[in-house]
């Protein structure tokens, strides 16, 4: 299924045809999406560029015609809540966690149910499709607070983390911060200028401010504890991804998660946001260590597939 407007909106019109009791419909629809060498991810490709009420597909085109955002934001691969109401798989790639899920084969076995049986599953898939599409339409209305915070020494994966932080935890005025892996301190400095008691901890901090300490993260000692952890790319790897060993402690997960517990106050907040891959740790993995996954899906804005963010609570 190739990613065309044309193609798209045949194919939409086809199931909204099925889904009035066109049954002629049914055939060239089930081979349309059979062929696509992932369903689930054509579905939801279908959800973007097709469905969803007038006000959001125009919203969703405008986003599509967008050279800059549309690469940096491409909505097929976002995480949307009507596809997983709770995915235990955040530390799976999506294109993976879809296959994985039955949610597309499910759509598919009903539809090639008897052409009369196929009418009311073209149904539910027409509104869960156009469910997609209002929430992605709502993601695109959250994009202009975003791109207003861009700019200066901010990037998007550091946008994006203060976007989640605020929206759980309200202002950070007087809150106790530590971020891990500040780097050239753009996101420090952030946090300083919000009113936040912040402090930082890199292996080679590439500016000097009295706040960022020089050392190991799991093996410095740190003025925790914390109401707030967060890391932009820090905690990412390849090994991991694979679901193997990683020679790097700093990529364990249990000596990671068992040092976000150290440090973090009981009720804090650790917030991850990656780019190239996802997050080291299973949800088991971290509810085992005594947090609760507050939140997990992909980023809003995706560097790479697969890149994932992630909110754990301290219980």
């Amino acid at each position: 299924m190739t990613d065309t407007s044309g193609q798209h909106a045949k194919l939409w019109k086809s199931l909204q045809a099925l889904a009035e009791g066109q049954t002629a419909a049914r055939d060239a629809l089930r081979e349309a999406l059979l062929d696509a060498p992932n369903p689930a991810s054509a579905l939801t490709e279908l959800a973007v560029h097709a469905a969803g009420s007038p006000a959001a597909r125009a919203a969703l085109t405008a986003h599509h015609e967008d050279p800059k955002w549309s690469k940096w934001l491409p909505l097929h691969l976002q995480e949307f809540t009507a596809v997983f109401p709770d995915d235990a798989r955040f530390h799976q790639p999506l294109a993976q966690a879809l296959l994985d899920s039955g949610w597309a084969g499910t759509h598919l076995q009903a539809l090639q149910a008897s052409p009369e049986g196929s009418v009311p599953a073209a149904r539910v898939l027409v509104a869960e499709l156009n469910a997609i599409a209002e929430e992605a339409a709502a993601w695109l209305a959250r994009l202009p607070a975003l791109k207003a915070r861009l700019g200066g020494s901010l990037h998007v994966l550091q946008v994006q983390a203060l976007n989640r932080v605020e929206a759980l935890l309200g202002s950070l005025q007087g809150r106790k911060v530590l971020e891990v892996g500040p780097q050239e301190g753009g996101l420090l400095l952030e946090l300083l200028r919000l009113g936040a008691d912040a402090f930082g901890i890199d292996l080679g901090p590439q500016i000097e401010h009295p706040r960022i300490i020089t050392g190991d993260f799991l093996l410095t000692a740190l003025p925790g504890p914390f109401e707030l952890i967060v890391a932009t790319a820090v905690f990412e790897s390849s090994s991991c991804a694979r679901g193997e060993p990683d020679s790097d402690a700093r990529n364990n997960s249990p000596a990671v998660l068992r040092r976000f517990h150290e440090l973090t106050a009981p009720g804090g907040l650790v917030v991850l946001e990656n780019v190239m891959f996802p997050i080291p740790f299973s949800r088991a993995e971290a509810e085992a260590a005594g947090f609760e996954v507050a939140l997990s899906r992909l980023p809003a804005i995706n560097l790479r597939t697969g890149g994932r963010s992630c909110v754990l609570r301290r219980s």
